[in-house]
């Protein structure tokens, strides 16, 4: 397997097999932003351990995001947050199967239902389960940022807004080398919600789990394209 791509500055990030996992800083420890799939173990534990991770945030229950969660908390003695929608998403697919978002994925979107509910990400219990109310949680840990609820590929999806840049998670990806709509959501109607509020937000940057980050005048157009499609108000 390639060595992933691990970039330090604005964006901390390690990129590996279409896998992209983030690093915030903060003033009481770093926060890691999702685990990978079971191929990045290794490389993730070697690469946290440039930084003094207190906290994972899995920006959703399945299992290319949260399959190393259990390994990076028990090496770092972090702390995992997880939306209480998702609560019961990890180990569980079926709870949320998933539709396509486009007719070009169908096949896709039957293979992703199946494999889903075969692979089986190991245990792991969350220590913090936030909710709507919690917006702010993250501030009380010593990071410039806040929560962003972005349901729609799942349940609980969340994502985190620090400075100019979005940690959206699925909500948007850029997993085929470009800005595009994630091929699947367990509920369409609250994706297409979800991506009338990063309009709203409007950050410079989207940091995808999939994917390099891609600059919001990229991702736009894309946006407003797919819900005018789906006869959405873009």
């Amino acid at each position: 397997m390639a060595k992933p791509i691990i970039r330090t500055g604005h964006i901390n990030l390690f990129a590996q097999s279409d896998v992209t996992l983030y690093i915030l800083r903060g003033q009481a420890g770093d926060l890691l932003v999702d685990t990978g799939f079971y191929m990045h173990r290794r490389s993730l534990l070697q690469w946290i351990a440039d930084y003094d991770v207190k906290w994972i945030f899995l920006t959703h229950g399945h299992p290319d995001h949260d399959w190393n969660a259990a390994a990076a908390a028990k090496k770092t003695g972090a702390k995992i947050l997880l939306h209480e929608a998702d609560r019961n998403l990890p180990r569980n697919f079926r709870s949320q199967p998933v539709q396509p978002t486009a007719d070009r994925w169908r096949l896709r979107n039957l293979t992703q239902n199946f494999g889903g509910a075969l692979v089986k990400t190991p245990a792991y219990t969350p220590d913090i389960l936030f909710g709507e109310a919690d917006g702010g949680l993250l501030r009380t840990y010593g990071f410039d940022a806040e929560i962003v609820h972005l349901p729609g590929h799942t349940r609980g999806s969340s994502g985190i807004l620090c400075g100019d840049v979005l940690y959206c998670g699925d909500a948007f990806t850029a997993i085929f080398g470009k800005p595009d709509i994630t091929p699947h959501a367990t509920d369409p109607a609250q994706m297409n919600a979800s991506l009338r509020k990063i309009l709203e937000i409007r950050p410079k940057w989207l940091a995808c789990g999939h994917g390099f980050p891609v600059r919001m005048r990229d991702a736009e157009p894309v946006i407003r394209a797919y819900l005018r499609e789906k006869g959405e108000p873009a």
